[in-house]
């Protein structure tokens, strides 16, 4: 059903974001609560390879702030969907690669981008699994680029396992945290808000195992809004 999906995130690893992590701006915490942010509606890029741009805007509809493109005051497209690839596709004129006539663009050029439209005012890049949880917990959705796998394309009873050969790379957003999840046994989970509309997991949510979203984010790249705003 997912497996036409266009997977279009790419790695750039900017060594400067080294001087901008997330850790300091966290609480530590031996025990954490279970969070779950409030999402108002799942998007769906359909065949389109902007995953990132949709990612970016499905964190930006989300509380804590839930902008309003309406009252965004630059001239963008008000309609969730055309903002989305809006974004992907000006992520693709300012991130490293040359050209734009490529699939793909990375998790920084979309927070640039987001920068721009004073959507996002000051971002943090999160190095390890903790920092992601935390981040989840006290600030709210963190935006992800992974590797994708051929068995994540479906994620049954809300589940994401990861399995089968690496089919690419995808911009996906962590949502919430569960200390202890009944679907995993009691292990704890990353719930993550996946943009191919409400048939992805329970209607666009899925649970993914900690120690899976870590192994992942070994070749990946979290950023964490840490001061947002609404573009005015």
């Amino acid at each position: 059903m997912f497996d036409n999906r266009v997977l279009d995130w790419r790695p750039r690893f900017d060594p400067r974001s080294k001087k901008y992590p997330v850790r300091k701006l966290l609480r530590a915490s031996k025990k954490r609560e279970d969070k779950l942010w409030y999402v108002p509606t799942i998007l769906d890029q359909g065949s389109e390879g902007a995953c990132v741009g949709f990612g970016w805007v499905a964190e930006a509809l989300n509380e804590p702030y839930r902008v309003m493109l309406e009252k965004v005051k630059a001239d963008i497209p008000r309609d969730n969907h055309e903002f989305a690839l809006h974004v992907y596709r000006e992520a693709q004129k300012i991130d490293d690669w040359d050209g734009e006539s490529y699939e793909g663009t990375s998790v920084l050029a979309g927070a640039q981008v987001m920068n721009r439209y004073n959507l996002i005012k000051e971002y943090r890049w999160a190095f390890n699994i903790d920092d992601v949880i935390d981040s989840v917990v006290q600030k709210g959705p963190v935006v992800l680029g992974i590797p994708w796998y051929q068995g994540m394309y479906t994620a049954e009873n809300g589940v994401v396992k990861v399995s089968g050969p690496n089919v690419g790379g995808h911009c996906i957003i962590a949502v919430g945290y569960k200390d202890s999840s009944e679907k995993l046994g009691g292990k704890p989970s990353i719930i993550l808000q996946n943009s191919w509309g409400y048939g992805w997991g329970i209607r666009g949510l899925a649970e993914i195992s900690v120690a899976s979203l870590e192994r992942l984010l070994k070749r990946g790249e979290a950023c964490v809004p840490v001061v947002r705003g609404y573009g005015w």
